[in-house]
């Protein structure tokens, strides 16, 4: 004779979903998921990390650089001072200098320039220089301009 299936007791009906697997299975069947989503975490994380460094560290060269150049334009030497007015130039340039380091820039630009216009004695008194890096200014006799020698 056949007889039915025997009925679950009631708590074992509670935990199998309409599909017929209980929740525990379904759960564990996401486990890969999980590890390849936290893994991809991970790496997002860290990749920034590495990028947040490598721009950090590019910035600090830009700032040592940028101490070089200032010193350079504060020289004795007329030769290095336009060196290093140069390199402040285009250093201002750099996708590295923000607004505070452009604004350090121009501060350091006038002083030097305004030595090298009074030692040439082609402009008298000219203590209220505004041309800032990245600025050329026309000269007659192609020496050199605000923003460095030309060739």
């Amino acid at each position: 004779m056949f007889s039915p299936p025997p009925t679950p007791p009631p708590e074992a009906a509670a935990s199998v979903l309409p599909g017929g697997a209980p929740w525990w299975e379904i759960l564990a069947a996401l486990g890969p998921l999980a590890v390849l989503l936290a893994g991809a975490l991970t790496f997002f994380v860290g990749w920034k990390t590495l990028e947040q460094r490598r721009k950090a560290d590019q910035r600090s060269e830009w700032w040592t650089r940028a101490q070089w150049a200032i010193e350079a334009s504060l020289s004795d030497d007329p030769r290095r001072q336009e060196t290093g007015l140069g390199v402040l130039d285009l250093l201002a340039q750099s996708d590295l200098a923000g607004t505070e380091e452009a604004a350090i820039i121009s501060i350091a630009w006038a002083r030097p320039l305004t030595a090298i216009v009074d030692s040439t004695g082609d402009m008298s008194q000219n203590e209220n220089i505004t041309s800032a890096p990245g600025t050329e200014e026309a000269d007659d006799d192609n020496s050199s301009t605000a923003a460095g020698t030309r060739f």
